[in-house]
């Protein structure tokens, strides 16, 4: 209801333009009518400028499969033990096909680790469950509570309302970083020495609350990037108490999942667990999604919720609000940052990018209507 949300900026109209129509940036497929882009005389994004400056050394190294050393020492790490990794299940796409890459193309022994969240739909629980069952993976779930998650959404979604703000938008989501605190705790239950992620290049969401910019050949899980972290972190956090002193009794979890938690690869985890060795899968090999996809489907009978309009992220019904936010503050979609970093990296044609964003490129209004009822939200909340 408009009334409960007088500073609410526009939301989803009943008529979109087609992601395509868009007039976007020459290079990539980022909007031009972005606020927080600058172009240059080609119609070139400065993010794209940027990219072009690397050096092709630094390319050609990313590009290269730097599997065999980790996998070798997971091996080792497992020895005399009952698992040789712990891997975060969600029953998306990408943790879908790491495990099922863990267990039959490098046969480890494996354990998964699974939260349901509020926002996780029942057919990717049974995703979860049916994987799990088909490569006879044993299952735990993380110590997470669905009511903090549900309470802390809810709270910080209508203070976004009120004032739109990127920090907000990312506390929206603060409990799901206890995930990386819970698989270090799991693992270290278990006496296992490894967990493994499915993390990407492609997911780097540039336009956050505290974007950091990565100089070539250091890998954005590096000690010092994430250091250079924390002091950004508390100063967008001070600031955003002195704005609205009523978040500082949600100060803790905030400081935990903001500076502690942020990251399998966090100063305090690294200092927590320093015996437990860590790894995102795909920034060590290339990620290629119509394999992904067809070994998931074909092997594992993977599904996608009803509502989804897209394969990324479609474990928890959130993005759609992500994604909804993301473009209201910035005039960008997470869809839209995801494709053009593929571009970028020579993974996928602009002319691919701007077919998949007709089919992928909108906030799907099925799945904001899940998360109102979840949230008891009115259901034309996110209506214009």
């Amino acid at each position: 209801m408009k009334n409960q949300m007088p500073n609410m900026p526009q939301g989803l109209s009943a008529v979109q333009p087609i992601p395509s129509a868009i007039p976007r940036c020459s290079s990539c497929v980022l909007p031009r009518s972005s606020p927080i882009l600058s172009f240059n005389d080609m119609g070139v994004c400065n993010i794209c400028v940027s990219a072009a400056q690397r050096t092709a050394a630094s390319w050609e190294t990313k590009r290269e499969d730097r599997l065999n050393a980790p996998i070798e020492e997971i091996r080792r790490r497992g020895q005399g033990r009952p698992y040789d990794c712990l891997v975060g299940l969600s029953g998306g796409r990408d943790s879908s096909y790491l495990i099922h890459l863990l267990v039959r193309k490098h046969g480890l022994r494996c354990l998964a680790a699974y939260y349901r969240t509020p926002f996780t739909h029942d057919v990717i629980d049974a995703n979860v469950h049916r994987i799990t069952k088909t490569l006879d993976v044993p299952l735990v779930s993380m110590n997470i509570s669905q009511d903090s998650h549900r309470r802390l959404a809810r709270k910080f979604l209508l203070l976004w309302a009120r004032c739109p703000m990127p920090e907000y938008a990312n506390l929206v989501c603060v409990i799901c970083k206890f995930v990386n605190r819970e698989a270090f705790r799991i693992a270290r239950k278990h006496r296992i020495r490894s967990v493994v992620y499915a993390g990407n290049n492609y997911e780097d969401f540039q336009f956050g609350a505290v974007p950091v910019v990565v100089s070539p050949g250091r890998p954005i899980e590096s000690l010092s990037n994430q250091l250079r972290k924390v002091p950004k972190i508390a100063r967008k956090g001070t600031a955003l108490v002195l704005r609205s002193p009523g978040v500082i009794r949600h100060l803790p979890t905030a400081f935990k999942a903001s500076i502690l938690y942020l990251n399998p690869h966090s100063a305090w985890l690294r200092f927590r667990y320093p015996d437990i060795f860590r790894i995102d899968y795909f920034f060590l090999t290339p990620w290629k999604r119509d394999e992904c996809l067809q070994t998931i489907r074909m092997e594992l009978g993977w599904e996608l919720p009803p509502g989804c309009n897209s394969t990324w992220k479609a474990d928890c019904s959130m993005e759609a609000v992500k994604n909804f936010m993301f473009r209201q503050m910035y005039g960008i979609t997470y869809a839209e940052t995801f494709f053009s970093n593929m571009i970028r990296d020579g993974a996928i044609s602009r002319e691919e990018a701007l077919k998949r964003l007709d089919e992928e490129g909108r906030p799907s209004a099925e799945r904001l209507g899940q998360v109102c009822q979840i949230l008891d939200l009115p259901s034309d909340y996110f209506a214009s």
